[in-house]
């Protein structure tokens, strides 16, 4: 099997401005009822790949997701994924969640926000936010009665797996029912800021054949961190693994669940995502580097005290 790349016409003369990346809205014909969104991939990245590996993974791990397709628009590599909320919701991004959960102790929403590193964004926060009052996503996954908070924890892991370094409070998001009221944890979305996308092809050939440990694939993961905290007096966000593991650690069904189905994920199948991205659309190297990443990395949870 070898992913699609999906070719748009149309123009984007309505960017969104939520975010730095450019993206539109569009519908495949003028009769259809779903809106389907394309992002551009920034300028010499592998963020279209980089989404579609996430996405598949996710799939494999059995953790609710947005899906994506590759695609090409006037020339340029971009993803294209149907709008995520359906007609009788909508979305509430995390950082409007936790100020209106906490309005005393969470910054309040800024319009266009650029920078969305905030030290108030700790895990034990966000998780406490979304076990009050917040369901499981809707989904065709069985997870196993587990709460959106336990759900959560499995996008962390994600995040320790992929290396994804942008899971601020933008990144995260309630849907809520128009008709009852009653909120779900959107499936997960956004994880083009991982697996060494942003890498040139000469520094991904370089750390593959080097013999210095400082820049070898190992220590280039062990730096990923999540814009998530511990406490908001700390100065840096924890790392990923460590973010998965905090979640965890009072959450024995939860980390159990998700570690199981790391152990699941072999080999095999972690190839197979990435032999599927089409040789045009990925660096021999670059492919190489994102693969041992995923290996290292689940090695490095699995293997972890803590599990």
């Amino acid at each position: 099997m070898t992913y699609k790349v999906t070719d748009i016409a149309f123009n984007a003369s309505d960017l969104e401005q939520l975010g730095t990346k450019e993206k539109f809205w569009f519908l495949f014909s003028p009769n259809d009822e779903l809106k389907w969104l394309f992002k551009f991939s920034r300028k010499n990245t592998g963020e279209h790949w980089a989404e579609k590996v996430a996405e598949q993974l996710c799939q494999l791990l059995g953790i609710p997701h947005a899906t994506y397709e590759i695609a090409r628009c006037n020339g340029r590599f971009g993803v294209i994924t149907p709008n995520l909320v359906p007609q009788d919701q909508r979305m509430v991004m995390g950082n409007e969640v936790l100020h209106n959960h906490s309005p005393k102790n969470y910054p309040e929403p800024e319009v266009n926000e650029n920078y969305v590193r905030v030290k108030e964004h700790t895990v034990s926060r966000v998780l406490g936010c979304i076990d009050s009052k917040t369901l499981p996503p809707v989904t065709n996954f069985d997870l196993n009665g587990l709460n959106a908070g336990d759900v959560f924890c499995g996008y962390l892991l994600l995040d320790a797996l992929i290396s994804n370094q942008d899971r601020h409070h933008e990144n995260w998001a309630i849907l809520v029912s128009n008709t009852d009221g009653n909120n779900y944890l959107s499936p997960t979305y956004d994880h083009a800021a991982s697996l060494g996308r942003e890498l040139q092809d000469a520094e991904c050939k370089e750390r593959i054949n080097t013999k210095d440990k400082g820049r070898m694939i190992g220590a280039f993961v062990r730096r990923a961190r999540s814009e998530l905290f511990n406490l908001k007096t700390e100065k840096k966000p924890l790392h990923t693994v460590e973010a998965f593991f905090l979640s965890v650690a009072k959450r024995e069904s939860a980390k159990k669940f998700w570690l199981n189905k790391l152990i699941a994920l072999d080999d095999k199948n972690i190839l197979g995502v990435f032999d599927a991205i089409p040789d045009d659309i990925i660096s021999i190297n670059a492919r190489q580097f994102a693969l041992t990443m995923v290996r290292n990395n689940k090695t490095r949870i699995l293997n972890d005290e803590r599990a």
